[in-house]
């Protein structure tokens, strides 16, 4: 087929050289064939290799559109791209194929869901430079739809974004992406009312099973009675009222990310069978005869002391040790410094609308005491306190005088968890100093094996030199 004759450009866009990479794993020769096609028509040619330079290409480059070459390169294709088009949701992709490639369902599904548009091999030049060029048009449309909603949206992201701007809160956003890139379990703890599940959510949001389920379950509010069958299903018949086979959390979370709050609260029967799952990736159904093999990503959650809890003998330490490989700690509320305005005039103007009621505005002097006060229910203690403001308020100024700062003579005596904390800081202390430094027998002194010891350590900030 003769070449397309080239037009006379349109606009400013037209007028120059667009960046175009090609990743190809087929060398130099496919790159060219592309090239002497192309290139007439303002696409500069960039071959790529490897998916982290085509990644770094689109970040330094003004780059909207990326022609993956998957001639014999589908399989590796379709176990990177899924991460990649999270990452980079603008930028618009085309591919080359071979007719016998379309022909498997397994590969249409995965072309019909990732790519704008694909040529088959032998490429025709009219097909390529159509298909690229409407390519780029949508990838402007793209970026504009981005824009706008950028603007709309706190933080890029509404109210499934973590927000604020604290040294503390950019240091659990900068954990929660790296995290986001890897299947092990995670363990969030930290107070009541911190946004431990929002950090969950925002991992699951970030990784390559986005779009997969989420589930999310509060092990505090299952029944003993009936916790097995909810966590792992059950059959029909295994007891009186299971008249039907039913299809257990972990199952339901199949490819995507459990989350299990307050995991605490899991009764030590119940911890065995969620270690069997960690360690072998197999649950068994109650009243079933045969294992069900699940691919479920675990992340837990609480706002207890897990290694106080497996002193106590209420959570054993094999599982925590299953849980505690990625350890996340949200920070306290009054610990963020200013993120409690940022975060209460988020949340102000979000419950006005759903109150609808005029938008309203916070007081300075409440502005001010936000900053100072201790804020022991976290962020649910300040929705639910603007909430009660808007409420109360009868003009366009939310005022919140409850928390004002109080200086009470009983706020100086400690609390019973403080004064705990304190004992065991200083038994752990004199074990290791009694033992020379060494952990292993300061570990033998306190009778708890030497992995508790580390932990408790890292928990209470102390060094071993």
């Amino acid at each position: 087929m003769d070449m397309p004759k080239k037009t006379a450009p349109m606009s400013s866009d037209s007028c120059m050289l667009r960046r175009l990479p090609m990743f190809s794993s087929r060398g130099q020769e496919a790159v060219d064939e592309v090239r002497g096609i192309a290139e007439s028509f303002f696409w500069q040619i960039v071959g790529v290799e490897e998916p982290d330079h085509l990644r770094r290409q689109i970040k330094r480059d003004s780059v909207r559109v990326v022609l993956i070459d998957l001639r014999g390169a589908m399989q590796s294709a379709m176990s990177w791209l899924p991460t990649f088009c999270r990452q980079f949701p603008c930028v618009q992709l085309v591919a080359i194929i071979e007719k016998t490639q379309a022909d498997n369902p397994a590969h249409a599904s995965f072309l019909h869901a990732y790519f704008f548009d694909f040529c088959f091999a032998p490429i025709e030049p009219t097909r390529l430079t159509f298909s690229l060029g409407h390519a780029w048009t949508m990838a402007r449309v793209a970026d504009l739809h981005v824009a706008s909603e950028t603007a709309c949206c706190l933080d890029g992201g509404g109210t499934n974004e973590i927000i604020g701007q604290s040294e503390a809160i950019q240091a659990v956003r900068r954990q929660v992406h790296r995290y986001a890139g890897n299947h092990l379990p995670v363990l969030i703890t930290g107070p009541t009312g911190t946004g431990k599940e929002l950090a969950a959510r925002s991992i699951h949001r970030q990784s390559d099973r986005a779009d997969k389920p989420f589930v999310a379950v509060n092990c505090g509010t299952l029944s003993p009675n009936l916790i097995q069958s909810e966590l792992f299903g059950h059959e029909k018949g295994a007891f009186t009222g299971a008249s039907k086979r039913r299809i257990g959390w972990v199952e339901q979370a199949q490819g995507g990310t459990l989350f299990l709050d307050e995991i605490g609260d899991l009764p030590l029967d119940v911890q065995v069978n969620l270690l069997r799952f960690l360690q072998q990736g197999e649950i068994q159904r109650v009243g079933g005869d045969s294992t069900v093999t699940v691919d479920t990503r675990i992340i837990a959650a609480t706002h207890v002391d897990l290694n106080r809890a497996v002193l106590d003998g209420q959570f054993r330490e094999d599982l925590l040790f299953r849980l505690d490989v990625l350890p996340l700690e949200m920070p306290p509320l009054a610990g963020r410094g200013s993120d409690v305005v940022e975060l209460a005039h988020f949340y102000l103007e979000r419950f006005c609308n759903e109150l609808g009621v005029m938008r309203k505005r916070l007081s300075p002097a409440t502005e001010a005491s936000m900053r100072s006060y201790t804020w022991p229910g976290n962020i649910r203690e300040l929705m639910n306190r603007l909430r009660r403001g808007i409420v109360l308020s009868d003009g366009n100024m939310v005022s919140l005088p409850e928390i004002e700062p109080h200086h009470d003579d009983e706020s100086d005596f400690p609390s019973l968890a403080h004064a705990r904390d304190l004992a065991e800081r200083q038994v752990i202390a004199q074990a290791i100093a009694q033992a020379g430094n060494n952990v292993t027998e300061a570990a033998r002194l306190l009778d708890v094996s030497r992995c508790t010891l580390h932990r408790l350590i890292r928990k209470h900030g102390m060094s071993v030199d």
